[in-house]
């Protein structure tokens, strides 16, 4: 699938996306981004597949490893150590990807107001490295939809804030909905 997104500097972009969507548009966008230069991948939710990236690549360019090695990754696994990357991000015009960015910020071992705390410190952050660089963070549209299904609890009040708050702070918001399956009506 191509992606028509186009990323400016001064802007911060927020994708919301379904789980399985989101990753087949991130990683379209972040091949599209090695292809032409420099891209910074900031993951959140441990989604980066690399061996997918690969392949996505190997179809576009003879150049592959070159490619690969314009893609800089690295990985957040808590709120605390999201914000520090966000706050060490250099501040060069690379593109900037958050993927899953608030996955780390619904992990309820650390206080509910620490984790929004964090948060509005990660939301400053990404204005700021915004104001240099193209910025894109991607998101679910539903706090718990990457371990949605049966018996899966339902997302908090407080969870949801998170992204209220998040699509509050992006000057540009993409929502993609996976459309509904249509039932063909029976003949007989």
């Amino acid at each position: 699938m191509e992606t028509a997104l186009q990323l400016s500097p001064g802007q911060l972009h927020l994708v919301i996306a379904p789980p399985a969507l989101g990753h087949q548009l991130t990683n379209t966008f972040i091949v599209r981004l090695a292809l032409a230069g420099q891209v910074r991948v900031l993951d959140g939710g441990n989604h980066f597949e690399a061996h997918h990236i690969a392949r996505l690549l190997r179809r576009r360019t003879s150049e592959l490893y070159a490619a690969l090695g314009r893609i800089q990754v690295q990985r957040a696994f808590t709120c605390h150590q999201m914000l520090a990357m966000l706050i060490h991000s250099s501040t060069s015009p690379e593109p900037l990807l958050v993927l899953d960015m608030l996955s780390t910020f619904y992990d309820e071992s650390a206080p509910q107001m620490e984790r929004m705390r964090l948060l509005e410190h990660s939301l400053g952050q990404l204005r700021r490295l915004s104001s240099i660089a193209p910025v894109a963070v991607s998101v679910p549209p539903s706090p718990l939809a990457h371990r949605a299904g049966p018996g899966s609890p339902a997302p908090s009040a407080e969870c949801a804030s998170f992204l209220e708050r998040l699509e509050a702070a992006a000057d540009q918001v993409w929502r993609f909905e996976i459309p509904a399956a249509q039932v063909q009506p029976r003949l007989f």
